[in-house]
Order: C-alpha cells, then structure tokens, then sequence
C-alpha cells in the first residue's frame, strides 16, 4: 500500500472499556506496518475560558464535548501522506494545551476513542470498525482507578458523573453504533486470541 492508501482502523465503545489498550495491543502486533495511533480524547474543546465549576457542569459525553472537524482534517491529511500535529488535552482542567504533538502519516492509522463511530463524516474514513464491551460495572471500576490517578478525580466524583452523563451518554449516542461494526469485541478480560484475529484481518484486507 502507499501512503495515500493510508488503512484506517476505528476502535470505540464506553468510557474504560479498553479502548487504549486494544489500540496500543494491535499497533503492537501490527508493528511492521508502523501504526500511526490517534485518541479521539485529545479533540475534546477546549473550556480555558469558562471558570472551574463551568467546566465541571458540561457534559462531556455527547457529540457536541468534541472537535470531529479537526479529528477529519487531520485524518485527511495522514491519509493523504502528510504530517499532522495533534492537539494536546488537559484531563485535570478540561483545556487544551497551547501546543501540538506532530505525527507522521502511515499505511496504517489507528484511531480510538469513544464517539468515534458517531459522526459520519468519520464512519466513511474508517476501514475497519471495532467495538469493544464490557460490564458496566467493570467499565465504571476501570474509570475511577483510572480518573482517580491519572486526572485528579475524587471517587465520589466519578461515580456521579458516571451515573449522570457517561452511561446515558453511551446508551444513547455509542451503544447504537456497535450495528456499524465489522467486530466486537468482548474485553471483560484480555482476549489475547482475539486481537490475533483482528491482526490478521487488518493484515489480510491491507496486502
């Protein structure tokens, strides 16, 4: 394949259901095609402008939390062999960083995030379509050990945000999309024999 064939591959599903894991497991496995890896969290809008309790009232599980015209611009232009430079998003302070970290085009692009199957100017640039599930029980686990020490979360913040905008969010914008997918993927635990076969289809519809 060239560049300007670039194979695009979309993961999605709830929040913490293993979406970066399964990224950063096929960008492994597929090493020899020198993945180009994008997350979907780093084009959340930026709210430096809105004071610290604004920020915290928005709902960042819908559409509209996301910046999908810059995610599609810089997708064009990896598809098309040039570089992009990715925005850099602030978990603790809901902003964006006045920088950008440049990355290179590939023949393979990777791209997680939740949403992600939402928008369909997105859908048409993605060539492969994965889904990943689990419990929501396992997914709210993951999110408060997660949120609680890597973005300055309190438990009891998470958990309410959970039950008040990430699960409605899922139910009603991310879980329909799981029709468009061309696999799901069940990740209550780590199904190494499935990212093999993953591997291999990616591999298979690239040569």
């Amino acid at each position: 394949m060239t560049r300007e064939s670039s194979f695009v591959v979309g993961i999605s599903g709830g929040s913490a259901s293993g979406k970066t894991t399964v990224a950063r497991l096929l960008s492994e496995r597929l090493a020899e095609f020198h993945p180009a890896l994008i997350e979907v969290d780093r084009y959340f809008l930026d709210r430096s402008g809105l004071s610290a309790e604004e920020r915290e009232s928005i709902n960042y599980d819908t559409p509209a939390a996301l910046d999908f015209r810059q995610l599609g611009r810089d997708l064009k232009s990896l598809r098309e062999g040039s570089q992009a430079f990715l925005p850099i998003y602030d978990y603790a302070s809901h902003s964006s960083r006045p920088k950008a970290d440049p990355i290179e085009s590939s023949s393979l692009i990777i791209v997680e995030g939740i949403l992600l199957f939402y928008p369909p100017d997105i859908q048409t640039m993605l060539d492969y379509k994965i889904f990943i599930e689990a419990e929501r029980e396992e997914r709210l686990r993951r999110r408060i050990a997660r949120d609680v020490a890597e973005r300055g979360r309190s438990s009891e913040s998470v958990v309410r945000r959970f039950f008040d905008t990430v699960e409605p969010g899922y139910e009603k914008y991310m879980f329909p999309t799981r029709k468009t997918a061309d696999f799901i993927l069940d990740w209550n635990r780590r199904d190494h024999d499935a990212i093999e076969t993953i591997a291999r289809r990616i591999t298979a519809l690239m040569v």
